[in-house]
């Protein structure tokens, strides 16, 4: 039969057999076909918009950035640093003014009813009395962080340093040229005294030891508030304020006032600033005030050149845990308030021992290679 000729029609209830099926490539000559098969960049018609991603709550400062810019984050607006620190005082006012009505609370519960407040003290113990200035200082280091992070935008810790922590084997670090340096400033003192007897002075004239029985309270005290409560005068004078300041410090120094521009992206407006509050924060006089002012502005400095307080808590912990410890040995523990002035050889010894310590922990930070930058 020929094949190309119609054969007879199917019969009911049979299949026909299907042709040839085509052959799996194409027409000679012509390539096969990629796969997969490329589609078009975009498909035609509308999509619905992706999920909105949620700007993070805080930022940090860019990589590189030195300890007092470290609040000029991408978040930064002229007002944050003036609204941080009104948040700040007034955050301060109110914890304070807490602390001080429970704790009378409780005192009047415990001990019974109050004398009438004699100059600044409070209650008839003159420990008593330092322990709540103590602790009322103290209560501003997570002040100053929540400051940071509610107004500034920026991590609750990155007052502390560069790592927005407190590097506590550097802190301890630093109290080795610490130690050195109390030990030379009350010699030096001796010193001075012996040379130059004071008229207005800031030392202790008089008192004998009391006895271990009388000294370990105060002692105790002393030794557990005072670290913080010098923190917490880091935390302001040389963290926020250092800080607040170096923001106004713009990103490039071209432009209109070069040279104040250069000025402001430098740390010493606000190691100033810092230092001319701290001198005001304390009572003393005369030739006080520019030691005081001398130490707050090392003490700055240092904090800049090492990225974070650990060398300015260090030095001001342990010349306070001494300063308080000595009056209350020798049973002067209402001493610890008084503040007066002092001759011009003490500010002259005084800038030895702090030019002394400030090159041993400048040493010290390039042998444990600390990092200055974030």
């Amino acid at each position: 039969m020929d094949p190309h000729q119609p054969g007879p029609p199917a019969q009911p209830g049979q299949y026909s057999q299907p042709g040839p099926y085509p052959q799996p490539w194409g027409q000679p000559g012509r390539q096969p076909a990629q796969y997969p098969a490329q589609y078009p960049a975009q498909y035609p018609g509308p999509y619905p918009m992706p999920y909105a991603q949620r700007e993070p709550r805080t930022v940090q400062a860019p990589s590189g950035t030195p300890y007092h810019r470290l609040a000029r984050t991408a978040k930064h607006v002229w007002w944050r640093p003036l609204v941080g620190t009104l948040l700040l005082a007034a955050t301060g006012f109110f914890a304070m003014t807490f602390v001080v009505i429970g704790w009378v609370i409780v005192h009047e519960l415990v001990a019974g009813g109050l004398r009438a407040p004699k100059n600044a003290d409070i209650f008839p113990s003159d420990t008593e009395n330092l322990a709540l200035a103590l602790v009322l200082l103290a209560i501003l280091t997570p002040l100053v962080g929540l400051s940071a992070w509610l107004v500034q935008r920026r991590p609750f810790w990155s007052v502390a340093s560069v790592l927005n922590r407190i590097r506590w084997r550097w802190l301890l670090w630093c109290c080795v040229p610490a130690v050195g340096y109390v030990a030379y400033s009350y010699l030096a003192g001796l010193l001075v005294d012996a040379v130059f007897p004071p008229q207005d002075s800031i030392g202790i004239e008089g008192g004998a030891w009391i006895g271990w029985g009388a000294f370990v309270v105060p002692a105790l005290v002393i030794v557990f508030l005072v670290p913080f409560q010098s923190t917490a005068e880091e935390f302001v004078f040389r963290g926020w304020l250092v800080q607040a300041v170096g923001a106004y410090g713009p990103d490039s120094a071209e432009g209109k006032a070069p040279w104040l521009r250069k000025l402001f992206r430098t740390p010493w407006p606000g190691i100033v600033v810092g230092g001319a509050a701290f001198v005001l924060g304390h009572g003393y006089t005369g030739w006080a005030m520019a030691d005081v002012f001398l130490f707050a502005v090392t003490v700055g400095w240092l904090t800049v050149r090492t990225g974070g307080l650990e060398a300015a808590i260090a030095l001001h912990a342990l010349n306070n845990l001494f300063a308080f410890l000595l009056p209350a040995a020798m049973g002067q523990g209402s001493a610890w308030d008084q503040q007066g002035g002092a001759p011009w050889t003490l500010l002259v010894f005084d800038s030895i021992g702090l030019g002394a310590y400030a090159v041993a922990v400048l040493w010290l930070a390039r042998r444990r290679e600390i990092s200055r930058l974030s």
